[in-house]
């Protein structure tokens, strides 16, 4: 005679979820009851597979933990980047840019900087990525020098108001060019917050945060 046997378990009430596609570990854990409060009685679960789900548990668990951890300290890093970045309003930065605005027909000069003398190209671009002027330079001195545009075109046409972008590139002595790019100085005036991205104020122009290249105190930019 068999006696009959109570396969009931502790009823598992999972907190009230949100639809997911995702398997955390609440919906693992219900399942894993749910499977046992419906095994057939005659054929239970076998041990090995049981203990394998519930290692299968342990290790989602840890995982969902590490994951949150990790997140926690994203968190903290970014305040302390805002924090840093905070701390450079009213000091003088000097970014990397390949920007320049051309106002009632008067355009920005080009900042470069050489670090062994040779000769230069600038080109500038419009808003369409097209080649509106190119000037080459003879050898220069190493060392922070200025490109005057005149806002004309290589045709010698006015260019219209607007931003443009350029690149500048040292002439190697074997013809190749190498891009060094541009660089503009001034003093922070106000950092900003946006999409996950930290942005400085220079001279009433917007730069990401990694396009500085140098801080110093104001006043020590002589």
């Amino acid at each position: 005679m068999i006696n009959a046997i109570d396969y009931s378990y502790p009823t598992y009430t999972p907190a009230k979820r949100k639809a997911s596609n995702t398997l955390d570990k609440d919906a693992f854990l219900l399942l894993l009851i749910t499977q046992l409060k419906n095994q057939n009685p005659m054929e239970p679960m076998d041990n090995k597979e049981f203990i394998t789900q519930l290692t299968q548990f342990s290790t989602l668990e840890q995982i969902t933990n590490m994951t949150k951890s990790i997140q926690n300290f994203l968190t903290l890093q970014q305040g302390a980047l805002q924090a840093q970045a905070a701390s450079m309003i009213g000091k003088y930065a000097v970014v990397q840019t390949d920007q320049i605005v051309v106002k009632n027909g008067v355009a920005e000069s080009i900042i470069f900087e050489l670090d062994q003398p040779s000769p230069v190209v600038v080109r500038i671009y419009d808003s369409n990525g097209n080649l509106i002027k190119e000037a080459t330079s003879s050898s220069l001195d190493a060392g922070t020098h200025a490109y005057v545009w005149d806002a004309r075109s290589n045709a010698g046409l006015t260019v219209p108001d607007g931003s443009y972008t350029y690149t500048v590139s040292k002439i190697n002595p074997d013809g190749r060019e190498t891009e060094i790019g541009g660089v503009e100085g001034g003093k922070v005036q106000s950092v900003k917050f946006k999409n996950n991205q930290i942005y400085v104020y220079i001279n009433g122009k917007e730069y990401p945060l990694a396009s500085i290249i140098e801080i110093m105190e104001e006043g020590d930019n002589t």
